[in-house]
Order: C-alpha cells, then structure tokens, then sequence
C-alpha cells in the first residue's frame, strides 16, 4: 500500500507540470550552445544568464563535452550571456532579447595571469568541485597512471583502503562503488579485485558524492564514489593504448586498449585491459586467548590474472532519440596459496608448546561477471527527458582448496595432521529496469523514476575430509538459496532562486527477501527458511548559497542504507587453518544512516566540508573466539555508529611551474557496541589523514610528481585500532611525438611506509596484527593516442541495477 500511494502521488506531481510545459512552449525560452578553447571541449565552465544591470536569473554548468542547456526562462527583457572557468579568460555576450538561441561555439581564451592561490593557464586542476560533488582528475596526474584504479582510488581526498578490501570515505566504511552511474556488481574483496583488473589509464576523473539526491539509489552509508571513465570525443575512428610494466617483488605487465568509431548518427566503442603477474602479501596475528598464546604468520601469493572488456553502441534515431547497447565483463583466473606457521605458547613461559602449519593451495579459481544494458533516452529542447535502462547481469564464481594441517610438538616431532577439501560454487543472477523523467515546472525542474530489480543468488558449499577418499563433512556443507526484490520510486525537485539553489527529494523502497538454506545431519536434511520485507523512506535535502562571485556554500541532509553483501548472509564456514575461521551470518540486518553535510569552496581553488553521521544497526565484521583455542571472523550488528569530519583541500602555485594541492582530513569515530550482553564496547577515536601532491614543470619537458601521505592513529571497523601509516610516490613523464604519446616512469611507497599494524581487544582476548601488500613498485607506461575531429562519445548511462549488485563480495 505505501510503493501504491507513492505511485498515485508521483503521477499526481507529474500531472501538475503540464500547465508548466504548455506555458513554456507559449512564454518560456531556452538558451544553449556550446564551450570550447581551441575546439577542445570546456566541461564545467559556468554559464549564467544575467540581466543588463549585472544581476543573475539563471545558471548551470558545461558537460563533459563542453555542451550546456539554461533552463526555459519566461520574463521580457534584455540580457547578457556570461562564461566563466577556472584558467580561461570570461566571456561575455552582446545584450540580446531573450529567445529561442543557439549559441554554436563560444571560444574561451586561456589566462595569462598567475595567482598565487589556484592554478590556472588552461591546466585542469587536480581536485574541482562540480556543485556539492567532488570531482578527483586522474588524467592529469603522473602517480595515478599506469597503476590500478584501486591504487589511484586511493588517492581521492578522503578516501582510504584497509587491508586491500575495505574502502572508506571521510573514516566511514559503507562506500557505494559506480563505474560512469553503474554499480560495480561486487562490494568486499571481489570488489576491490575488479578495480585491480581495472587500469587507472581509462579513467578520467573520480567523482565524491557525500549526500546524493534522492535519484541515487539509497544504499551506500557513507555516500556515493563514481568513477567516470574516459571518453574519445572525436570523430572517425579514435583510440589509445597504454602499455606497461612494473616490479616490486615479481614482475607485472599492464594493458589497456580503447577504440571508438563515429560517423553519422552511429557510434561504436570498446576496450580491453589486463592485469598480468602474481602479488604477494604478508600478515599475521599474535593473540592471547584463554591463557594461551597463539602467533601466526601467513605468506600469501595470489596468482589470479585479471582481465575485462567492453563493447557497446549508440544510435541517434533522430535529434530527440537515442538508443543504446552496452556489454561488459571482468574474469579473474589462476591459482594461489597461503602458508601460515603458528607458535602456540603458554605465557609466561618463554618456550613453545606446540607449532600448526597450514598451507592452503587454490588450485581453481575462476570468477566471470557480465552485464547487459539496454537504454533508450528522449530529450528535447523544452526540457523533457524521459528515459529507460533495462539489466541484466551474471556473476559466477567457483573456488577449490586443498588445506593441510600439520601438529609438531616443542621437539618439532609430528602430532598429527589433517587435509581438507573446500569446494564453493556461487550463482547470482540479477535483473532491473529503471524509468526516470524530467519535466519542467514552476520555473524549476521536477525529476521522478521508478525502479524494479530482481536478484537470485545461489551458493553451493561442500567441505570434505580427504582421507583414502573425499568424505563430506555434512556439519560444514550446505546449499544457501537467497532471493531478493527491490521495488523504488522517488520525486525530486530543484529550483535555482537568484543567489539561491534547492533540491529536494524522497525516495521510497521496499524490499522483500528470503534466503533459505538446506544442510544435512547425520539422521536427516534441513532446512531454514528467513523472510524479511520492510519499507523505508529516504529524504535529501540541499540548499545551496553563492553569496559573491568567486564563493559558494551547501548544506545538505539525506537518509541512506547498506544492505549485507549476499555472501556475507550465507553462514558456510571458510578456514584459514583449523584454528581461524570466516564465516557468515543469515541473521544480518542492513544498516540505517542519516547524514548532514556542509561545503564551501572558493573558486574550487578552497573547498572546505564538515559532515555528521549516525548509523543504526551499525554491522562490521569482527573477530571473535570460538571455543577455547579458535577464532572466528563474522559480520554482526553490533549497535550505533557516531562520524564527525572536516576536510580541507587547498590548490595553490608557488611558481608558474610548481603546483601544489593539499588535502588534509580529521575525523571522530565513536562507536558504541555489544559483541553480547557480558561483552560492551564504548570506543572513540580522532583521527587525521593528509596528502600533499606537488607537480613541477622541468627541463627537458619533463613534468615531475611528488605525493606525500600521512594517516595517524585510527578506528576501523568495530575495534581495530590501527597505527600510525605514510607513504611516499615519485613520478616523471614526458610528451612525445608531438603529444600524441606520453611516457611515464613512478615509484610508489619509496620506503615502505604503508605497513599496516593494529589491535583488537574485548574481555578474555586480545590481539596484535601486522599486513604488508606489494605497494613499493617501479612502473614504466606508455601510452598512444590517435584522434579525429570533434564529436560526442559513448554516452554515460545508469544501471537499473545500481545498488543490488554492489553487494556481491
């Protein structure tokens, strides 16, 4: 009843805009055209339609291929067109009575002048702000090439990445992940191998949305990251291909290929890239439990390569109508191992009782992912756009490991031992279809979308016991079934008022789920059977404040939610030896979040936020004991979350050749949770992060990078607290063959200082732990680019799957 009285509210809001059209189409005007320098798109310039007196009606901002459309406007008069970016002189029109106009080509003229506090001549900025969204260029640095997008995500101002897996936003785990307004399909680990199968060469920028408006999906707690890909513009037939390698323990080899082909009203493109060699990691635990100590060392090899591509098309039927098709997969492949040694100790004996050595071998593993979409827009020049994604899209994944178990005693005299045998198949189908449409109403915009997804994910687990033959241990096999429909419409509404703007929205979902999961005993089959269906709304808000010229200022508030990852509610149990454990939990509840937030900026060279959050049914994945000498590592709901933070970034030039931007991080964690009755944390921490990244012009045309980073002592997850990290990139690159080419050469974590340390305490436990992945390399990339004249590229679409697949893992 609640998505069906939604349904009749929208289509009333929907029905109220046709006095608005028709008045538009007998008073309203609209005013486009386009931005270039040099015929080179301009995107993000401001454009501003201001009265003959100075005073502005209207304004927006350039796309990223430098086109812009004012909103229809309905009052006589005289007016000016004013354009105005960042290292380019402004433009201003002739006064004009107000129309129907096209402006064909506005040209902006680069600065000459040098300010002290931005950089300017034309150079993109490192860091910009577009709105309430920031936006990090990956293009236009040396370090964030010829690496992964994991590593150059990384580098975007409040982001950090715990353990290779979990990815923070301003210290607030709960970060939803799209690729150019399309879910990732993968969260956890599978999330941050895809980003490694991922190269940083085919992004252009990373875009950082704390509060997004009410068209978002709801899920992501800590707010939205978008990574928007690189897009040829040019007409015929363009591309590029980097190619690479690099070496920190072993020896890797990158490649990214993306061509594009335009001619009339048909555009195609693809790419490929690859990820080729193996990367080591090496961690460990010294843990006292039950009198008993327990310290672990593990040598990890992942051999997996990774591999993904693209292809897809646009066809423009007439000027108000397009279609599209996009394909796209990433597949994982190879093997790996982990070799972990334990000393088992009782303190305060210095001597060792008794060592278990465990050695993994993963002889199969294999994951392929695909995705369809299907898209039709239409849009005209009154400011109706109506548009349709259809999805589908398939994850299959499927594990073998071979675990041996050796007991020695203090003598290193043989004990016992064991070998194991874990087969794991995972299924997950997924499909959507997502409707948006925008009108304008009372001089403002209304936007409003319906949203239907379908998610069928299927885990087959077994564990044997190799003995003269594989005997099923039924106590640790099942088969794990789990459905889930997600049903979303949302109305939102922004209306610009002089120095004034406002957006907002409410989106409403409901979702309706039932994971089942059949095991065996000894005596019989089993089954469990969980439902869930529940509704929620979702309110954002933002008011947005300019007042001068060069200053801008937001607030904003939204309601978010992040639901389990579909792996983490399957409760089969994975072993790193026989004394540690993963495991998940069918029980978890998805987590409730409100978020308020603060920016300013100062000619995008200043950009200053505060943000708050509260979390309910705050979950983490915690380590726990299990009987007397076990742990286990379970995802939990575990009670309330309180995050604080402020951020400052900050571009200035100390030279015409020295370029400078610092972003600087502190944040308050305050987490106050129960493992059980017997066992309640109250746990706080301030924390800090900064980054300061320096470009030098030098001679030789060669441009050099330094980028120095810093995070002091912090709280992750539930109860980690994690020391002190820096580290230290170096680049250099040179333009060839009359820049066409770009030749780059970088050493990331130069001394090492990106080794991570923490502990983790509760009554009747205790823990250290240490982590080091490969991150001191040497990379050399090449990259060649081939281009035509001007046109469009392959349009960015949204995926009618945008947050349900986020959560495979």
């Amino acid at each position: 009843m609640p998505l069906q009285r939604y349904l009749i509210f929208m289509l009333l809001l929907t029905s109220l805009s046709l006095p608005g059209q028709l008045l538009a189409q007998q008073k309203s005007h609209q005013v486009e055209g386009v931005v270039v320098s040099n015929t080179t798109p301009v995107p993000f310039a401001t454009v501003a339609l201001l009265t003959v007196g100075g005073l502005t009606r209207i304004q927006t901002l350039t796309d990223s291929t430098g086109q812009f459309k004012l909103p229809p406007y309905n009052i006589n008069g005289s007016y000016v067109l004013k354009v105005s970016c960042v290292g380019f002189i402004t433009w201003q029109s002739t006064p004009f009575r107000l129309r129907d106009t096209l402006f064909s080509s506005i040209s902006l003229q680069a600065s000459a002048k040098t300010l002290k506090d931005v950089v300017i001549q034309g150079k993109k900025n490192p860091i910009e702000l577009d709105g309430s969204t920031l936006v990090y260029n990956v293009s236009g640095t040396i370090a964030g090439q010829g690496v992964t997008a994991l590593e150059a995500l990384k580098k975007a101002p409040g982001v950090f990445v715990e353990n290779e897996s979990n990815i923070t936003l301003n210290g607030k785990a709960g970060v939803l992940i799209m690729i150019d307004g399309k879910q990732t399909y993968l969260s956890g680990k599978e999330l941050t191998d895809l980003l490694k199968a991922m190269p940083s060469s085919s992004i252009k920028s990373i875009e950082i949305m704390n509060n997004p408006s009410a068209k978002y999906e709801a899920s992501g707690t800590a707010g939205i990251i978008n990574i928007k890909t690189n897009r040829i513009l040019a007409k015929g037939f363009n591309g590029s291909v980097t190619t690479g390698v690099a070496y920190g323990i072993t020896a890797k080899q990158n490649e990214d290929i993306s061509l594009n082909y335009r001619t009339g009203k048909l555009n195609v493109y693809g790419s490929y890239s690859h990820f080729l060699g193996n990367y080591t990691y090496l961690y460990g635990t010294d843990r006292l439990q039950s009198g008993k100590n327990y310290n672990s060392d593990t040598y990890d090899v992942d051999k997996r390569q990774k591999m993904s591509g693209r292809v897809g098309a646009d066809y423009v039927i007439n000027r108000k109508n397009t279609i599209g098709l996009l394909v796209s997969g990433n597949f994982i492949f190879g093997g790996g191992l982990t070799d972990t040694k334990t000393l088992i100790s009782t303190p305060p004996a210095s001597g060792i009782d008794q060592t278990l050595d465990a050695y993994n071998d993963y002889y199969g593993q294999h994951t392929e992912r695909y995705n369809f979409n299907l898209n039709y827009k239409y849009e005209d020049t009154a400011g109706h756009t109506f548009n349709v994604d259809a999805d589908y899209g398939s994850f299959n994944k499927w594990n073998g490991n071979l675990q041996s178990n050796v007991y020695r005693d203090a003598q290193a005299l043989l004990q016992s031992q064991n070998l194991y045998r874990t087969l794991n198949d995972i299924d997950i189908n997924l499909r959507g279809i997502k409707v948006d449409y925008t009108t304008n109403l009372f001089s403002g915009q209304l936007e409003s979308g319906l949203k239907y997804s379908s998610v069928a994910s299927g885990n087959d687990a077994r564990f044997y016991h190799v003995l003269a033959f594989d005997s099923l241990d039924y106590r640790r096999s099942n088969d794990f079934k789990y459905t889930e429909q997600i049903s979303a419409g949302y109305v939102s509404y922004k209306k610009t008022m002089a120095k004034w703007q406002v957006q907002a929205g409410l989106r409403l979902e409901n979702t309706a789920s039932s994971g089942n999961l059949r095991y065996q005993t000894l005596t019989a089959d089993s089954l469990t059977i969980i439902h869930r269906n529940y509704t929620s709304l979702f309110p954002a808000v933002s008011i947005t404040l300019k007042p001068a010229k060069l200053h801008s200022i937001a607030l904003s508030y939204a309601k978010r939610i992040e639901r389990p990852a579909y792996q983490d509610l399957n409760p089969f149990v994975y072993l790193l030896d026989e004394l540690s454990f993963w495991q998940g939990n069918p029980f978890l509840k998805p987590q409730l979040v409100h978020r308020l937030g603060l920016l300013y900026a100062y000619e995008s060279s200043t950009i200053v936020g505060l943000n708050f959050s509260y979390t309910n049914q705050f979950s983490a994945n915690v380590t726990d004991t299990l009987q007397q000498n076990k742990i286990v590592m379970v995802s939990r709901n575990l009670g309330t979350q309180t995050n604080w933070s402020a951020s400052l970034t900050q571009l200035f030039a100390l030279t015409n050749k020295w370029d400078i931007t610092f972003n600087g991080l502190l944040y308050y964690i305050k987490n106050d949770i129960a493992f059980d009755q017997y066992r309640t944390l109250n746990l706080k921490q301030l924390a800090y992060r900064m980054s300061l990244q320096q470009t030098i012009k030098l001679p030789f045309d060669l441009t050099g990078e330094i980028i120095s980073t810093f995070n002091s002592r912090r709280l992750t997850g539930a109860n980690n607290f994690v020391q002190a990290t820096s580290q230290l990139d170096l680049g250099l690159q040179r333009l060839l063959f009359n820049k066409k080419a770009t030749i780059r050469l970088a050493v990331n974590d130069i001394y090492k200082g990106n080794q991570s340390r923490f502990t983790q305490s509760f009554p009747g436990y205790y823990a250290t732990n240490y982590g080091y992945y490969e991150s001191r390399q040497v990379r050399l990339n090449f990259t060649y680019r081939f281009t035509g004249g001007n046109a469009k590229g392959p349009r960015a679409r949204n995926s009618a799957l945008d947050a349900e697949t986020g959560r495979i893992k």
